[in-house]
């Protein structure tokens, strides 16, 4: 019986693992949520990543930035949410005006 128990635990852990977001899901889901309809040069893409972490710990992973620690998204089973609007405006303006030239 333990067997079976066992087998059900490794299974369901790995299940969570296979449906953990990547970083490449997490960074669709942000500029996603920017609502930004036209293609991004690669020194502004480059730029919003400079300052932001990505941890996974096999069942769940975050992206957060790298000075303070502030938690931007959490990812589980496939699916993100947004945790810091703030850090998703600061963002979005600042594609913007580099975007407008100035």
């Amino acid at each position: 019986m333990w067997k079976i128990i066992v087998v059900i635990l490794i299974a369901g852990v790995g299940y969570l693992n296979y449906t953990n977001p990547t970083i490449d899901d997490h960074r669709d889901f942000l500029l996603e949520e920017m609502g930004i309809g036209y293609s991004i040069p690669d020194d502004v893409y480059d730029q919003i990543w400079a300052d932001v972490d990505f941890s996974s710990f096999f069942v769940a992973s975050f992206m957060k930035t790298s000075e303070d620690s502030t938690m931007i998204t959490s990812g589980y089973l496939n699916s993100l949410k947004l945790v810091n609007k703030k850090w998703l405006e600061k963002k979005k303006a600042l594609i913007e005006k580099q975007m407008n030239g100035f």
